[in-house]
């Protein structure tokens, strides 16, 4: 099979890092699903091999990684702006939409988990998109509050207040872990979050993908 391409996307002055994956021999215009990395990950991190499926099963796949995340520009790194994120998708539907071979009004946008919640409402904003496939999604802050045991949930506002005040200031980002063991600080603390997490991201990725600014 082709490799696929590694291409940038312009959105909102910066560049998104995407793979371009095309079909084997595609007969006319072809669907295309448009996929990016859920909370802290990047497009590498377990999404190369659902973007193939997609490819062998004849779409064009766009799988990219947001500002601020993974090969994308943006300054600070690791922040994490859900409508930023959104306007990432966007940007990247729009310019497959232009893309010769490509289907514009087939356009299927995939998410999973925190990406899972972003796809709905992205979709919710356009009637052009035909599809979406929201796997195991993010769709309600208040479930997931209560699971985070009460002390981190301070610490965690502490964090995000101090981080805040850095950015006034024009000091470098306060970051906090996007997983750890359970009793330690960082957004998830389930038992099984560490280890689900290290089971999808290479260990020499872990340190560049494990930190978040608010």
């Amino acid at each position: 099979m082709t490799a696929p391409e590694d291409i940038c996307i312009p959105s909102r002055g910066e560049q998104l890092a995407a793979y371009l994956y095309h079909p084997e021999s595609p007969h006319g215009d072809v669907p295309c699903v448009v996929m990016a990395h859920g909370f802290s990950a990047t497009r590498d991190d377990g999404l190369p091999a659902y973007a193939e499926a997609f490819r062998d099963a004849g779409f064009a796949v766009v799988l990219f990684d947001y500002r601020h995340f993974g090969a994308s520009t943006g300054e600070p790194r690791q922040l994490l702006d859900i409508g930023r994120q959104h306007d990432d998708y966007r940007s990247v539907f729009a310019w497959a939409r232009r893309l010769d071979g490509i289907d514009p009004d087939r356009i299927v946008l995939w998410g999973s988990s925190f990406s899972g919640g972003h796809v709905l409402a992205v979709a919710a904003g356009d009637p052009r998109i035909a599809a979406v496939v929201s796997q195991a999604p993010f769709t309600d802050a208040i479930p997931a509050l209560l699971c985070v045991p009460p002390t981190n949930v301070v610490r965690l506002t502490v964090a995000g207040l101090w981080d805040q005040l850095c950015g006034w200031l024009g000091r470098p980002p306060h970051l906090a872990p996007a997983v750890g063991e359970p009793g330690t600080l960082a957004a998830m603390t389930a038992a099984d979050a560490k280890p689900g997490f290290e089971g999808i991201v290479p260990s020499e990725s872990l340190c560049a993908t494990n930190s978040l600014c608010a």
